[in-house]
């Protein structure tokens, strides 16, 4: 078991990806860490926002102003609160943010899945079918769709495509999975699937949802 003491030092691990949210914004940011002081401040790289709202987020990258971090070490969901302290403009955009007194854990290894309801679709053997995404994990999901008499069911082995638009941009990527067990009844067809090396991307984004359920359950 990861002590206190090793989480407070991996979060200032040069390179180190996190998200960042502030107080008074609902959306969260990535970001690269530094490196830091262990006793007093944490440096990050300013969080990475679309131009349009670089002006927003300035206003509130304010001294004081809370920020909550998570990010995933070795397998491990983690996250904390603490403040901002500074951010400045030279020699290079950085925001300072004071050392967290604890850091809370989650091992993803052992919280295999979190619950959702999500639009989504599949496609198996060219053929493609409206279905909802009902959990999720950083290795598979599970998805029920409306069976369709005229076409042949999955069968364990298959693989097949996922498209998710919270995971997936405009329908042009998809998420490429295989079958691992399949339930049916007279109306509905429910299939468990294991990611078959999602793009990293995709990876970095299912992780980060996992991460923030986990983090407020």
């Amino acid at each position: 078991m990861i002590s206190q003491k090793e989480k407070l030092r991996s979060a200032c691990t040069p390179g180190l990806k996190i998200t960042v949210e502030l107080g008074g914004l609902s959306d969260k940011a990535p970001t690269i860490v530094v490196g830091g002081d262990f006793s007093k401040s944490l440096i990050v790289k300013e969080p990475m926002v679309h131009n349009q709202d670089r002006s927003l987020w300035a206003e509130y990258m304010y001294p004081g102003n809370e920020a909550t971090i998570r990010y995933i070490y070795d397998g491990i969901v983690s996250g904390y609160k603490t403040e901002v302290i500074r951010m400045i403009s030279s020699p290079d955009r950085l925001l300072f943010l004071k050392y967290p007194k604890r850091i809370e854990s989650y091992n993803l290894r052992r919280h295999k899945r979190v619950s959702c309801f999500m639009e989504a679709e599949i496609e198996l053997n060219g053929n493609k079918n409206v279905a909802v995404l009902e959990d999720l994990s950083t290795s598979g999901c599970c998805i029920s769709f409306i069976k369709n008499k005229k076409l042949s069911g999955p069968e364990i082995g298959d693989e097949m495509q996922v498209f998710c638009p919270y995971f997936t941009e405009n329908g042009s990527t998809s998420i490429p999975c295989k079958v691992q067990r399949c339930t049916e009844d007279s109306r509905k067809t429910v299939l468990g699937l294991t990611f078959e090396k999602p793009s990293p991307e995709i990876l970095i984004r299912i992780q980060d949802y996992v991460a923030t359920i986990l983090y407020h359950s």
